[in-house]
């Protein structure tokens, strides 16, 4: 964000593969607005996102229209009487229809699971999760980024020639491992309703592919 600072331009994060599993703080980075969904790491349905909208965004104009992102749009005894201005700050940048009495409570709960675990802890837990994974990889010439741009809860690696993909995809179905296969890249996530065998097995799958 420094450097949007510097220039003058503001900086808008998409977090939906990190909030929820690495520490984000919007005052260190100088972000001005982040946007998540809530179907990924912060445990959420589908349908639903949050986000965090800076001051800088004040006097801005939402996408979309709705008579609930007005003043006095709350006051159900009437309706057709609220006023033309927006809801004061990041209220005005909802969508229409917030009052959904499924998917509110269901986001509220899995917040409030994420709030009692923490997110340091959920990081914590994937990176010591997966060390023995990073070191049977390395050990096959396996480059990963350095600790600085690490996350452990989400990353991709490219897979050594001598790994057979097509024979993977088969030993990974059947040690009922399930991640994403893309080309010769695998993108890998854990939480923490993964464990120490869930590692095992995948690295049980790699071993079996590779090419004699």
């Amino acid at each position: 964000g420094e450097k949007c600072v510097e220039v003058g331009a503001k900086l808008l994060v998409d977090g939906t593969q990190s909030v929820g599993a690495l520490p984000m703080d919007v005052k260190e980075y100088n972000i001005d607005a982040l946007i998540c969904a809530g179907y990924k790491w912060l445990f959420g349905p589908y349908s639903i996102g949050l986000a965090y909208i800076s001051d800088a965004f004040e006097d801005g104009v939402p996408l979309e229209e709705s008579w609930m992102n007005r003043t006095n749009a709350k006051n159900f005894s009437g309706l057709t009487e609220y006023e033309k201005a927006y809801h004061p700050g990041a209220g005005k940048y909802n969508v229409g229809e917030t009052s959904n009495f499924i998917l509110i409570p269901i986001i509220r709960e899995a917040l409030k699971q994420i709030s009692h675990w923490t997110v340091p802890e959920i990081q914590a837990y994937s990176k010591k999760l997966i060390q023995p994974l990073i070191a049977y990889l390395k050990n096959l010439g396996v480059e990963f980024e350095s600790d600085k741009y690490f996350s452990s809860h989400l990353f991709a690696l490219k897979l050594p020639a001598e790994v057979d993909v097509d024979q993977l995809k088969i030993n990974l179905e059947k040690n009922k491992v399930f991640i994403s296969v893309r080309g010769q890249f695998l993108r890998i996530s854990v939480n923490i309703f993964n464990d120490a065998e869930d590692i095992k097995q995948l690295i049980k799958s790699i071993e079996a592919t590779i090419k004699k």
